[in-house]
């Protein structure tokens, strides 16, 4: 057998946190620029309210695609390795995101440009749906196992890292006189990606194969195709982790997303403080996300999970009546309270949560699916929350209604992971059959708990 290189839990985390930071740069410069920008040049013959609509829609269209993503590079990650499947995702945003940057607008390609700006956003929801997945396997397959949700913490929390980025990015060039900002200072933000690209590629690129995920391959315990067996055998535990991922994610787009559009027409915030705001809570949320996962490396995983799912619930109707107030002190403590003590909590026990749940020969796929399924629906959260104020303007509550609804939903999905897998998990160098279920591997193992 293949000698393999033992890979430091610091080196992956560092590896996650930096692809997950370019990898949601990439994804939501291209949100903020759905709310303050493309409306106007790319849907620019709709009315106001309906432009802002078509442009969410096509935010939403890469969420769509993403589950594709997930089983294309989840695939070449069970089959071909995490490190392969890592590159792959990181190109293929790049490539899509710079490509944004120097897209001719309606004004000059007329109703080509709108469809080009579709297919570039099918292709950064293509790259996206395979980055985290493939990005915490590797980070929780060479991590000790009491250290797990600390270290694979770090790829969510390179996420947000990615959207301080992003909505700094355009905090940044808003400030632009509008006749500049508007001709070319909102592309400077899709631009940048070249040279985040560049420095996460060098990150990346020395980054070794967990050897426990080599070892499988090398005794050919993968299957041919990896997603035919994730809908034989874990179909169950894919859609727990899908309820899961969708919630807390729709609550982070609202609140990015269409809060920026919500606070400036509605209550007058000027749209440059609400990109401040945003990107401030953001950091924080960043910070707090690995203090969460290293706390659910000595407390249950699954009741802390439950917590912050239903913390994030309360705290969005709390939100929505601070932004009320029009005033930037209380928008931000709103921010602070759904994202930090609720939407933190959540987000620093996802990965070690998913990546426990699957055996190691398709654990990518498993993982990716699970999570951008999530993905996928919580993407048309504000394209829905858009809806629902166009219909009644003064319905904020039915929009905090919808998102806590969601996060109440995964958290009974979450108590149910409890009930059927308790404590048990899988050992860091397990290598099971591919045709045998979890359940039956660990009968009979003297196991210990995940933690």
């Amino acid at each position: 057998m293949k000698t393999t290189q033992k890979v430091s839990p610091r080196r992956a985390a560092a590896a996650g946190f930096f692809g997950g930071a370019i990898e949601f740069y990439d994804f939501f410069i291209y949100g903020t620029a759905s709310a303050v920008v493309l409306n106007v040049l790319f849907f620019s013959g709709l009315s106001p309210a309906i432009g802002t609509l078509a442009a969410f829609a096509t935010l939403a269209v890469g969420y769509v695609v993403r589950p594709l993503g997930a089983i294309v590079f989840g695939h070449i990650g069970d089959r071909y390795g995490r490190r392969t499947a890592l590159m792959g995702t990181l190109m293929t945003m790049g490539a899509a995101t710079v490509l944004i940057g120097v897209l001719p607008t309606t004004a000059i390609l007329g109703d080509w440009a709108a469809v080009l700006l579709v297919l570039l956003r099918l292709i950064q929801g293509l790259g996206l749906g395979g980055e985290m997945g493939n990005a915490a396997t590797l980070t929780m397959e060479s991590s000790p196992r009491k250290r797990r949700g600390f270290y694979s913490s770090f790829t969510y929390a390179g996420g947000f890292v990615g959207m301080v980025l992003a909505t700094g990015a355009f905090a940044l060039v808003s400030m632009l006189p509008e006749e500049a900002f508007m001709s070319w200072g909102w592309r400077m933000p899709f631009l940048a990606s070249g040279v985040l690209l560049v420095i996460t590629y060098l990150v990346r690129r020395h980054i070794p194969e967990p050897p426990v995920a080599e070892r499988a391959r090398a005794e050919g315990n993968t299957e041919r195709f990896p997603v035919l067996q994730v809908a034989r055998q874990h179909k169950k535990d894919v859609l727990l982790a899908t309820i899961i991922a969708a919630a807390p994610n729709t609550v982070y787009y609202i609140v990015s997303v269409f809060g920026i559009t919500y606070a400036v027409t509605t209550y007058g915030v000027a749209q440059t403080t609400m990109l401040i705001l945003v990107s401030i809570s953001s950091a924080v949320l960043a910070i707090s996300v690995p203090l969460w996962g290293g706390l659910s490396d000595r407390v249950d995983r699954r009741k802390l999970i439950v917590i912050g799912l239903i913390a994030e619930a309360m705290f969005t109707f709390v939100y929505f009546m601070l932004m009320g107030t029009a005033d930037p002190v209380m928008i931000l403590l709103g921010m602070l309270l759904v994202l930090v003590f609720g939407h933190g909590i959540v987000n620093g026990i996802q990965a070690a949560l998913f990546t426990e749940l699957f055996p190691v020969e398709v654990r990518s796929t498993a993982v990716s699916l699970g999570q951008q399924l999530g993905g996928a629906l919580s993407g048309f959260g504000p394209l829905i929350a858009s809806a629902i104020i166009v219909a009644n303007p003064d319905g904020w509550y039915l929009v905090a209604l919808y998102a806590g609804g969601l996060c109440l939903l995964a958290a009974v999905a979450a108590i149910f992971t409890v009930t059927k897998w308790g404590h048990q998990g899988l050992q860091d160098d397990e290598v099971a059959e591919p045709s045998t279920p979890l359940t039956t591997r660990l009968e009979g193992n003297d196991m210990a708990t995940t933690r």
